[in-house]
């Protein structure tokens, strides 16, 4: 196991889209688990550990504390010193893969201001829910 992980380490940068990897980032939150070990070696190891996992969508390195944490969710980056964080393989795909298709039919149409959202008529609150929501009037 340690040596797949080692192995697969090796090639992940080269298949991950630019914007995936951040140095000097962490993510706080949605923890699935914390490494220790091979794992945490590295952060080409950590990336690779979380791409083991299924329910893994983003990875920190903690170069300091030599610890990898996989994330449940890919809540958004915070400056760190020493950490390199970013999303899972599967993940980065995705949004790869998104970035890359055609715009639909209606997307070209509102693309090109031709799509309009009709008005919404908006009724006032009558006196005894404003008064309800505003005691202070």
């Amino acid at each position: 196991m340690i040596v797949m992980l080692l192995l697969a380490s090796l090639s992940l940068p080269h298949g991950v889209p630019s914007g995936a990897i951040l140095h000097g980032e962490e993510r706080r939150g949605a923890v699935l688990v914390r490494l220790q070990g091979a794992p945490a070696l590295s952060w080409q190891a950590c990336a690779a550990a979380c791409g083991y996992r299924e329910a893994c969508q983003a990875w920190t390195h903690n170069a300091y504390q030599n610890r990898c944490t996989l994330h449940a969710a890919p809540l958004p980056p915070r400056p760190f010193p020493g950490a390199v964080t970013g999303l899972s393989p599967s993940l980065a795909a995705r949004i790869e893969r998104a970035i890359e298709r055609e715009p639909s039919a209606r997307e070209r149409e509102a693309l090109e201001g031709g799509l309009s959202v009709p008005p919404v008529a908006i009724s006032p609150l009558p006196e005894s829910a404003q008064s309800q929501l505003f005691p202070e009037r």
